[in-house]
């Protein structure tokens, strides 16, 4: 499984989440127990899927049904230009610039999806680094508190049970009290200009709600909410987590410093009141990454918690059934759903049959109805695996692996430009749509992911089955690993490539070029791919398609578009025979370099056509007179 895909799952599950905490918010009073849901929300976030649950509900096929199953369909094809290294395509042997549109449509909607999101969290981390970074800066003129500040801090902290409790501060440039930092770096910082507006009474409770931050450990959810949201800046679920755990860490703290400590109620809605007056005039009001402030200007917020401070207690731990449903959904956090296509039943054809017969009833005449067949989707290309074991069947949105037996797997959407079998047969291979490079197992499981620079064109395993090769519209061979498919080199060849196939040896690789732009101008080039240099190169009639080894390696046959098919010894090229066959074998093979359509040997030749005897006999019998 893909880190994207992961996330992904993350993801929905998160929403699902996210549910469950509205819910909970709306129906339970408790600021701890609200806390507890929204915190699962970030969590999941960035839980890694420890333990994958397959959830069967995409449909087994993403073809749309065809009405009219007899009327033959109309293919058409889009021919590309072919750009060369400098950036120009080649258009009836002229060489013209490639617009911004022809550039566009080779980038996938999910690579531009994926390139946004990626661009939005490196964004996300440079802002905040960047905002971290400042304000480290201005703190380096804090100073220590006084000795009055300093015993009252350690009382407070006795009172709420800290043994190490936070380094106390005063700063200029800050907006509101606060805890900021982890670790041993955790600091409470006060603001100078405040200090001295506040009373001892107030500016004590405002340093207990900063400890009791610190004895919830607040400041280590504000490292979770800074990884989240970066990671996932464009769910709702995560902002809408933040607020919640905000509104419930300042209602909890409020309950820490009212029912843990003795104080007046009235003194600390004051010193809050004060506080808040302090940041609307102060430059600066925003919290830096990573801070608890004792106080906003949210106004349903403040409200609320003033409205709470009059009769606050000190929050108690999740207990009974409240305990042992999180504990439950926490659980949940090592769950990642992995989503799979449906195995669609066995599609069989029923028999065709026979002609109807008219049943006679007086003088009206009833016609028995025709059963209807049963249709499977169109399929544009077949490749069977060594071995004739499996088949995979390429449709319009989707591929699927045939058993010998009729059970069929559903790969998922996604039209391929070519797949590969694995000499084994044990693995496909698929290349496309877009840049995407897959390698599945006989089941359909999905096994690696890659992609290419460029919209891939087509691939093909050695005969080892040590390396895969991947051709993409770039003009680049890829060699990859096929476990992993790392890439392990990669060159770049001239010309408009169109298929890949190896040799027997595994050191050598064809590939076909030619374009329908030059209907008269194709070839075929070899190349080691080792060292990643041409050994030769073999002309044809017209642009090829697909290429195929002999066993031996020591014959080449190349296949143009139109089927003319031409057998060449090798290594002198020296051609031995030429046929014209089917397009449809030509199709085949450049779909699926393993699918060996292409023969071997070159079929007979036809008999040439004999005299028909109807002539011979008007020829012996002289001329034919009209009368």
């Amino acid at each position: 499984m893909s880190v994207v895909h992961a996330m992904l799952g993350n993801a929905a599950v998160t929403a699902v989440l996210a549910l469950f905490a509205l819910a909970v918010g709306y129906t339970c009073r408790s600021p701890a127990v609200r806390h507890a849901a929204w915190l699962l929300v970030l969590l999941k976030l960035v839980t890694p899927p420890l333990i994958s649950v397959p959830v069967f509900i995409l449909p087994a096929s993403w073809a749309e049904p065809h009405t009219d199953p007899t009327r033959p369909s109309l293919l058409v094809t889009l021919f590309v230009p072919v750009p060369t290294e400098s950036g120009r395509a080649v258009t009836g042997g002229k060489a013209t610039s490639l617009t911004w549109w022809d550039r566009y449509r080779s980038i996938g909607l999910a690579d531009c999806v994926f390139g946004v999101w990626a661009a939005g969290t490196i964004g996300w981390f440079v802002w905040q680094c960047r905002r971290i970074v400042r304000f480290r800066r201005r703190l380096r003129g804090a100073e220590d508190v006084g000795a009055d500040v300093a015993e009252a801090a350690a009382r407070i902290a006795t009172a709420l049970g800290l043994a190490r409790p936070p380094v106390v501060k005063v700063a200029t440039g800050i907006g509101s009290p606060m805890l900021w930092g982890v670790g041993r770096g955790t600091v409470v910082l006060f603001p100078r200009e405040l200090l001295g507006r506040l009373a001892p009474e107030a500016r004590d409770t405002l340093l207990a709600h900063e400890f009791a931050h610190y004895r919830r450990r607040d400041h280590w959810v504000r490292v979770l909410e800074f990884v989240a949201t970066g990671l996932y800046w464009w769910h709702p679920a995560v902002w809408m987590a933040r607020a919640g755990i905000e509104a419930a860490e300042e209602e909890c703290c409020d309950g820490w410093v009212v029912g843990g400590l003795v104080s007046s109620p009235r003194r600390y809605a004051e010193a809050l009141l004060a506080t808040v007056d302090f940041i609307a005039e102060s430059r600066r009001p925003s919290l830096p990454p990573g801070a608890c402030g004792a106080a906003n200007r949210d106004a349903r917020l403040l409200h609320r918690r003033l409205a709470g401070i009059m009769h606050a207690d000190r929050p108690s731990q999740l207990r009974g059934v409240a305990g042992g449903v999180y504990a439950v959904v926490g659980a949940c956090l090592l769950l990642q759903p992995v989503l799979r296509t449906t195995t669609p039943p066995e599609v069989t054809e029923l028999t065709r049959p026979a002609a109807p017969v008219p049943i006679v009833a007086g003088p009206r005449q009833v016609r028995c109805p025709t059963p209807k067949k049963s249709v499977e989707p169109p399929a544009w290309a077949t490749a069977p695996a060594p071995g004739g074991l499996l088949t995979a069947v390429a449709r319009d949105r989707e591929v699927v692996l045939r058993g010998a037996d009729g059970t069929v797997w559903a790969l998922g959407p996604g039209k391929p430009t070519a797949l590969a079998f694995a000499p084994g047969g044990n693995r496909l291979a698929t290349a496309g749509p877009g840049t995407v490079v897959r390698v599945w197992d006989t089941r359909g499981n999905v096994l690696a992911v890659t992609h290419v620079p460029a919209t891939s064109r087509a691939i093909a395993y050695t005969p080892d089955g040590s390396r895969l090769l991947v051709l993409d519209a770039d003009r680049g061979i890829s060699v990859c690993d096929p476990s992993t498919l790392d890439v392990l080199s990669r060159w770049v060849v001239e010309g408009p490539a169109n298929s890949l196939s190896c040799a027997p040896d595994g050191q050598t690789v064809a590939v076909a070029f030619g374009s329908w732009l030059d209907r008269d101008t194709g070839w075929v080039e070899c190349w080691s791919i080792p060292d990643r240099r041409r050994i030769a190169a073999y002309p044809a009639t017209g642009p090829v398609g697909a290429t195929r080894f002999s066993p031996d390696g020591l014959t080449l046959v190349i296949g143009s578009w139109d089927g003319l098919t031409a057998w060449r010894s090798l290594p002198d090229g020296e051609l031995m025979a030429q046929r014209q066959l089917p397009k449809d074998l030509v199709a085949a093979t450049a779909f699926s370099p393993d699918a060996a359509t292409l023969p071997l040997a070159p079929p007979p030749l036809p008999p040439a056509p004999e005299p028909l005897p109807v002539l011979s006999s008007i020829r012996e019998s002289g001329p034919i007179v009209n009368r």
